[in-house]
């Protein structure tokens, strides 16, 4: 009863908040959109529409205010791929093979494009930017509190899923979302952040494993990967990335072990639900070369599956795979390259030398990018396009480019250190100075 009271008290204040200040509903709205306060307390009262009202409330507020600021800086190119994806997506639901199904698919991915763009748009500081960061951080750790409490009482709800989402598609949020909270703790400046981001690193470690999704599994080692490659290699930081790892392979019981393996089995060794996925990429293939411009139409794949010799309702398991057959080749490169741009511009400003003026900017594209690469290796594995979550971080990760385009030109006006004279040095008659001896 008090999750409901609560969730309903930040409901309705931050929509007349967003009324008037459009970026408290976008905190709330996105909040909202991690955490799914309908399946961790819907038996308390109708969660229905909550998150609808509040991003409506935010969006008239973003309208009535001018729709933020119009100057996007080097992220450009990042936001031009998000609206030709969505106009192309469009444009391919009308050639679709069921209409009504591709139709329906627009009005979900309104629910992150839209929040995309006003987050660019109202986002203006470092501080807002990770203050985001946080509250996905924060909301997927305590969904993983609750996948834990559960698991403990006798009952694994992230083997079944969680919000909608099937065991491999939530095992895929919740690697999108370790990165940054890693990424969070190693740039902390406090033992509150710190202790944070470790508890919640640990949360959504021990939840992907639950899931006992294999994609999820090379989605983390990816992340992993990622991590060391980005971060300073410094004691403290190498022996967190190895004690993190640690507690994975401490963590990963036998029957998990077991499962996992197949990963890397051959032909022979695999068992049906991994044979399946490369049958299913196969016929992904074929409708993208039968119908490479438009495809079949968006969430079309499960229409066509039939006749694919599969059961009506079947998804191909793969995100960019049943992109290109559903959207055809132009709607796969829009996406695809929607987050790899993103990728490339966000990494010279992770892998720069940590100072204090540019820690936050270093830390938070590095969790950036950890995101990203986690979730489009995972996504390999999982018929997940929609998942909001990847695009709020590519969100921030547009804000950030701009930030930092900002601050550079700042550092670069600043004036050399004027060299000191070594000890012992005499001073030069201005005279002779001047006449360079």
């Amino acid at each position: 009863m008090k999750g409901l009271i609560l969730i309903y008290a930040i409901a309705i204040l931050g929509s007349i908040g967003a009324l008037r200040s459009p970026l408290i509903g976008l905190f709330i709205y996105v909040g909202f959109a991690v955490l799914r306060p309908q399946f961790i307390w819907g038996w308390a009262g109708d969660f229905a529409g909550i998150s609808f009202y509040v991003g409506i409330a935010t969006l008239l507020g973003w309208i009535f205010n001018g729709l933020g600021s119009k100057k996007i800086g080097p992220g450009k190119s990042i936001v031009a791929m998000l609206i030709l994806f969505a106009a192309w997506t469009a444009l391919s639901a009308t050639q679709a093979v069921d209409k009504e199904v591709a139709y329906a698919t627009l009005d979900p991915m309104m629910k992150y494009v839209v929040p995309f763009l006003i987050g660019i748009t109202l986002i203006d500081t470092e501080q807002r930017s990770r203050a985001m960061m946080w509250m996905i951080v924060l909301a997927m750790a305590y969904v993983s509190f609750e996948m834990n409490l559960e698991y403990v009482r006798g009952f694994n709800i992230a083997g079944e899923g969680f919000g909608g989402m099937d065991n491999n598609c939530f095992g895929v949020a919740l690697v999108s979302t370790i990165g940054p909270a890693l990424a969070l703790g190693l740039g902390a400046k406090n033992w509150r952040e710190r202790g944070l981001a470790a508890v919640s690193v640990l949360l959504i470690l021990h939840t992907t494993l639950l899931t006992f999704s294999r994609g999820a599994l090379v989605g983390l080692l990816a992340v992993g990967t990622t991590a060391f490659i980005l971060m300073p290699k410094r004691p403290k930081h190498v022996a967190a990335l190895v004690l993190v790892a640690l507690v994975s392979i401490r963590l990963t019981g036998p029957q998990l072990m077991a499962r996992y393996a197949t990963v890397a089995a051959d032909s022979e060794e695999r068992d049906g639900s991994a044979e399946s996925r490369i049958e299913l990429w196969r016929d992904c293939i074929k409708l993208t070369i039968d119908k490479p411009i438009f495809g079949v139409g968006p969430g079309n794949f499960p229409v066509v599956a039939e006749s694919l010799g599969w059961t009506r309702g079947k998804q191909a398991h793969s995100v960019w795979m049943q992109q290109a057959a559903e959207t055809g080749v132009p709607g796969l490169f829009f996406l695809l390259f929607f987050f790899l741009v993103a990728i490339v511009k966000l990494w010279p400003i992770a892998r720069q030398r940590l100072t204090d003026e540019n820690r936050s900017r270093t830390v938070v594209a590095s969790g950036l990018i950890m995101s990203l690469v986690g979730y489009a290796v995972a996504g390999q594995f999982v018929s997940l396009g929609g998942l909001e979550i990847p695009y709020y971080m590519t969100m921030i990760g547009v804000v950030l480019l701009k930030q930092h385009a900002a601050v550079m030109p700042l550092a670069a006006a600043q004036p050399s250190p004027t060299p000191r004279r070594p000890p012992g040095l005499p001073l030069q008659p201005v005279a002779a100075r001047r006449a360079g001896i």
